[in-house]
Formats: C-alpha cells, structure tokens, sequence
C-alpha cells in the first residue's frame, strides 16, 4: 500500500480495494488529488489564497521530475508512473475543475457543464491511466459523478438543488454504461450516484451498510 493510499477517507479506500493491482497507483493518484483539492476548497476563505494553492497543483503537476518538489506523496506517485505526462494532463483539469469552486454562485449552463467536464474527466481519465479520450458515455457519467459530489456538499441550496437535477438528467438518459476490467472503480462511483438518481434523493450518509453492500456486491459482479 503506498502512503497517498492510507491518506484516503474510508469510501474511497474502499472502493480502490476493487481496483487492479497495476491500476491502483492510478486510482491512489486521482482519488488522492481530487480529495487533497476539496480540502483546499474547503478551507479557503480568502480568494487570492485559495488561487495560489491550487496553482502550486497545477505547476507541480506539470514540471520535470528534477524541477518537482520532494516530499509530496502524491507528486512522488506521479513521477513513478511511466506515463506520467499522460495522466498530468487529467490531473490538470482536475485542479481546473475545483477551482471553478472559488467563482461566485449561482452559476449559467456553460460554468455547470465546464466544471463537470473538467473534474468529473479529469478525474476519469487520470484514474483510467491517463486516457487520451473517454467515450461519449464514460465522459457523461464522469459528468454527472461530478455534479452528484457536488452537490452532496454544496451548503447552498439552490446550487445544491440545480446540480442535483443536472445529474438526475444526464444519468436517466445514459444507456448501460460500460468500463471494462480496470475501470471498475469508475462504475462504482457512478453506481452510488444512479442509486440517489433513482430514489430522486440524495444519499446523506454514505457510511451505511447497506451502501457497503453495493459497492461490494458491484465490485465483485459489475452488476
């Protein structure tokens, strides 16, 4: 187990149990960044700072490895992928996702549609090993992921609401949606938004048994 790996909460270590074994770095990558960024979000009560922050991310991210700073578990998972380059350019997007975050609310069809595009497929993509492109239906499922999360943390009630029923539309109209073998993780996440898309409801405890219950039963099955 690397050190980015016992940093994720215990949703997230849960579902990388269901990973590939030459998956996993990708998926520690990608689980770890998107959570290590939600905390800078999080914790951000002044603009400018919260800028710098993310923009550290972003230079890092892209740096050569004997420009990159030592010490950063995460940066240090990156520099041992073989394609490190390719799974940088997901992780970018990432960072451009979350920091749509520090804009105003509410927000237009075009800042919704750009903030699910870059965090729900940066996040995909990175975690697929860094993927030149999703399919049409991997990507509209990372879209509504995202929104899902989102709105799952949203403290303001009518963004909460409007993500809600973003996700809601995008996943009634996807079709059976497949990953193969390594992208199990993936249909996981999607799986435990489909489940509050179903129910109209979102989920406010997500450390349920019965929650447990459907990402084993689909970690083990994909059904």
């Amino acid at each position: 187990m690397n050190s980015v790996h016992s940093e994720l909460d215990p949703l997230r270590r849960l579902i990388l149990a269901y990973a590939r074994s030459e998956d996993r770095d990708h998926y520690s990558l990608s689980f770890g960044l998107d959570f290590r960024l939600a905390e800078i979000i999080r914790s951000t009560s002044e603009l400018l700072i919260g800028q710098m922050r993310l923009t550290w991310w972003r230079d890092n991210l892209t740096k050569e490895n004997v420009a990159k700073p030592a010490g950063e578990p995460l940066i240090e998972l990156l520099q041992s992928l073989e394609n490190e380059d390719d799974v940088s350019s997901g992780l970018v997007k990432l960072v451009d996702g979350w920091e749509m975050l520090l804009a105003d609310f509410p927000w237009d069809d075009r800042q919704f549609e750009q903030y699910s595009s870059l965090r729900g497929g940066g996040a995909f993509r990175s975690a697929l090993g860094g993927v030149t492109e999703l399919s049409q239906d991997q990507l509209r499922a990372a879209q509504g992921w995202a929104l899902w999360d989102f709105a799952r943390h949203c403290s303001d009630e009518n963004m909460r609401t409007e993500a809600f029923s973003r996700s809601c539309e995008i996943f009634d109209k996807l079709s059976q949606l497949k990953f193969d073998r390594n992208g199990r993780p993936l249909s996981i996440l999607c799986k435990l938004a489909a489940r509050d898309v179903k129910k109209r409801e979102l989920s406010v405890d997500l450390y349920r048994p019965a929650v447990a219950a459907v990402i084993i039963w689909h970690g083990l099955t994909g059904l």
